[in-house]
């Protein structure tokens, strides 16, 4: 997982703002060009973020005198974090420093178990966190998959306490050794490091191993389809004290 809260922080974000003075008066495509890559992002993730193709973001990027609609310049704005007006018209010989972007994370009504396991009860939205944009693309993520949720028990310490926050990548369901994962097992929520055996059978396991209660759980090839990937955890947002 990352740092401990770096997501709900700036400190992390791609130091555009300091070559935006480089790019000033230069035309639609070139700033989206000139953007993107400052943001790490192919033109296929760009194309993923906003919904344009991505034939068509080639396009603009390939033709400074590319004419762009007004929805689509907005949806390249936000996935790049400026205005449409400064992608239409640059920063000029003054930058400016366009403030910080960030997307609100939907957090769920549900607890992930640390622990024995919790039953599935009610998922639904029950308030929202404001994420750093420029994390969340520089990790590769998109917001649209991204999810909230509380930790309960003890089984994940000292990576994970009862009562923490924690960020969750619905979208990648792989199981990847070593890896911890949001899962429902047998109707149960949990939050537990996924291992996989030489024999191919995949353990579910606790960081905490001083407690003889969180022994490990193997699961056969076979009985994989009782195990539900929610999602994997991304990184801890927020600790109590």
């Amino acid at each position: 997982m990352n740092s401990i809260v770096s997501p709900l922080t700036t400190k992390l974000q791609t130091p555009v703002t300091n070559n935006q003075g480089k790019i000033a008066y230069m035309g639609i495509g070139e700033n989206v060009k000139k953007l993107r890559t400052e943001r790490g992002l192919s033109q296929g993730e760009l194309a993923k973020r906003t919904g344009v193709s991505r034939v068509r973001i080639t396009q603009i990027e390939g033709n400074p005198n590319a004419q762009v609609k007004d929805d689509t310049l907005l949806g390249l704005a936000k996935a790049l974090g400026c205005s449409a007006d400064q992608l239409r018209n640059g920063w000029g010989s003054n930058p400016l420093t366009p403030a910080p972007q960030f997307v609100n994370i939907p957090v769920l009504d549900v607890e992930l178990a640390a622990g024995m396991g919790t039953h599935i009860d009610l998922e639904q939205v029950d308030d929202w966190v404001p994420i750093s944009q420029d994390w969340v693309y520089q990790n590769h993520l998109d917001e649209r998959s991204l999810v909230v949720v509380k930790v309960r028990g003890d089984s994940m310490v000292p990576t994970l306490s009862n009562g923490d926050t924690i960020l969750v990548d619905t979208s990648d369901k792989r199981p990847v050794s070593e890896k911890i994962y949001a899962i429902a097992f047998d109707g149960e929520l949990r939050v537990k490091r996924l291992k996989k055996a030489f024999n191919g059978m995949w353990k579910i396991t606790s960081d905490n191993t001083s407690n003889p209660a969180y022994a490990d759980e193997t699961v056969a090839p076979a009985n994989m389809d009782q195990l539900r990937i929610i999602g994997r955890v991304v990184t801890l947002l927020m600790r109590n004290l």
